[in-house]
């Protein structure tokens, strides 16, 4: 049997005897050839001791070969993957960071203002203006002293209540490029990580747009108030993380300024489910917008039309939503009264489709009726604005 080197006294000459005995030849047998060869040497304490001190300089060897190797990858990290420069653009970008801008001209489920009556009277005008204003000339914009449009949107309101399809929606109207960018895009687990991929997502979008001077883009950070805390709230600390979304937040607000001047090209729109009038917002990002509007739930004629529009998928929709007309509106202002989200009047028709379907599946084929409708309303026991009171 082979004990621990800690349960050997070496002061009364007992020491491992692995020389023609039973345990070398278990050693042998078990050890990996590498071992054996060194335990065979060991014959006397001097021999023992001196194997101890060689073990302990391997140690020594593979722990300083190990931390060089560490530093020597992270030095090649920083100084070359990811690398970013204002001058030369982006540089080996990780793509799991962003996502790139997409066309959104041939996407049949985003509307545009010409096509969505669903949109509140407060956005609609602002769409109006930005639609009109795009359309100006470079004469134009500098006779009147304008450089570009108002490109800075913050958006705030209840969950569900429609703020990045607006978003989707100006991009399209606009003729722009989409991207999104979630808190998840750019998170991490390890301490000042984050920082540097919100940097590499502003450097694309900055290098994305400067290529493409011509083009539009529209940029929607989701959530914006998880990125861009009150500074109020962060200081209260030294850790890591709050020094980290401390970080995050002097990222945000100096590309918003540099995005401003070099990309001119390039719509910010911010969503938040929070109420700027509460101190829940930081004050720095909220004076780079110039526009703040507020996104209620959707009223009883907004409701009708997205209802409508909801409905289109189902076999002999237009005959359908003709002839109950006037049952869908009343529908609609019961929906409005129980302050339902445009995600709760999504719920509601899928809730219906499947009683449909049930039918179909059980031989009958009266086609899609009203009750279907008003039997998912009341399925849903608590709107999202049922939820706020």
């Amino acid at each position: 049997m082979i004990f621990p080197i800690t349960q050997y006294n070496l002061s009364k000459n007992v020491y491992p005897n692995f020389k023609n005995t039973s345990s070398q030849n278990t050693l042998a047998h078990n050890q990996p050839f590498y071992l054996s060869k060194r335990f065979e040497n060991i014959k006397t304490e001097d021999d023992f001791r001196k194997a101890q001190l060689e073990q302990n300089e391997r140690s020594i060897a593979i722990s300083t070969i190990t931390a060089f190797l560490m530093a020597a990858c992270a030095a090649f990290y920083i100084l070359g993957i990811g690398k970013t420069s204002s001058k030369g653009g982006l540089q080996n970008l990780p793509n799991i960071y962003f996502h790139g801008f997409e066309g959104l001209k041939d996407n049949p489920k985003i509307p545009t203002l010409d096509t969505c009556k669903s949109i509140n009277k407060t956005l609609r005008e602002y769409l109006e203006i930005q639609l009109k204003q795009s359309k100006a000339s470079a004469e134009i914009l500098a006779e009147t002293g304008i450089a570009s449009t108002s490109n800075r949107l913050l958006l705030y309101g209840p969950p569900g209540a429609g703020k990045s399809f607006f978003a989707k929606i100006y991009a399209k109207s606009l003729d722009a490029e989409y991207t999104e960018v979630l808190f998840s895009d750019f998170n991490s687990k390890w301490v000042g990580e984050g920082v540097e991929n919100l940097k590499y997502i502003f450097e694309a979008i900055l290098s994305t747009a400067s290529k493409n001077p011509d083009k539009k883009y529209v940029v929607t950070f989701n959530e914006i108030d998880a990125i861009v805390l009150p500074l109020g709230r962060l200081a209260r600390n030294s850790s890591g993380h709050e020094i980290s979304k401390i970080e995050e937040r002097s990222v945000v607000l100096n590309y918003m300024e540099i995005l401003k001047e070099k990309a001119p090209n390039v719509t910010i729109i911010g969503t938040t489910n929070l109420s700027p009038k509460n101190n829940g917002l930081d004050k720095a990002a909220m004076s780079r917008f110039q526009n703040i509007v507020e996104v209620p739930y959707p009223d009883k004629e907004a409701l009708f039309e997205a209802l409508k529009m909801n409905l289109k998928e189902i076999k002999n929709s237009e005959a359908f939503i003709t002839q109950n007309e006037q049952e869908l509106k009343k529908l609609a202002e019961f929906m409005s009264k129980r302050k339902f989200s445009f995600r709760n009047l999504e719920n509601m028709v899928d809730k219906s489709k499947q009683y449909y379907q049930l039918d179909v599946m059980e031989g009958k084929k009266d086609g899609f009726k009203i009750s279907y409708l008003t039997k998912s309303e009341k399925a849903i026991n608590l709107s999202d604005g049922e939820l706020d009171t």
